[in-house]
């Protein structure tokens, strides 16, 4: 609240970037909230939110590509990315190429992860950053509308928002704990092999 603008820019940016797990859907519907106690102003939240978006996402996109797969086959095991899941991105990319960054801004959970591999891909500097943007505005755009529309229920809706939340990280929780699960089964079977 007291950032204001920069503030949502600069959590934006650390969540696209895929380095920081914050999430944009809060960030997003509390600055049109902030809108809607007049606060802050509706578009420029959206213009600061899908900045931050593009230049977070950016900023992997940069890491990918100059880092590439020397970078990913040297480091990737420390996050659990193998050599056939890099394969299998390569391919993916390949085959939906822009359309696939364009769709994963707009889902929930991956949207922050699209930007690493499209960079990794070599994807067309010009076409991720288009897509990337769409997505980021579509996305910001959705969520502060929400947040300025709940805006005289914001309080109301505070406790349920807060026990979402908590559920929404516990699954979050027990996702990540059965994915390195079956990384370090699939490590070992590999090994055996």
């Amino acid at each position: 609240e007291r950032l204001g603008y920069a503030g949502l820019f600069g959590g934006m940016s650390l969540q696209a970037s895929g380095f920081v797990p914050l999430p944009s859907e809060v960030m997003m519907s509390y600055g049109g909230y902030l809108a809607y106690k007049n606060d802050l102003v509706l578009w420029l939240v959206v213009i600061a939110g899908a900045l931050g978006d593009l230049t977070g996402a950016l900023v992997a996109y940069a890491i990918g590509y100059y880092g590439g797969r020397p970078l990913v086959e040297r480091f990737g095991r420390l996050v659990f990315i193998r050599r056939a899941e890099l394969e299998r991105a390569d391919k993916w990319f390949d085959r939906f190429g822009s359309r696939a960054v364009f769709i994963c801004r707009l889902l929930p959970g991956i949207r922050a992860f699209a930007s690493l591999p499209a960079g990794v891909a070599r994807m067309h500097l010009a076409i991720f950053a288009g897509y990337t943007a769409a997505g980021a505005v579509i996305w910001c755009t959705a969520f502060a509308l929400l947040g300025f529309t709940l805006g005289k229920n914001w309080a109301a809706l505070d406790p349920i928002f807060r026990r979402f939340s908590l559920v929404l990280l516990a699954l979050v929780l027990i996702a990540i704990g059965i994915w390195i699960w079956t990384h370090f089964r699939a490590e070992k079977q590999a090994a055996k092999a």
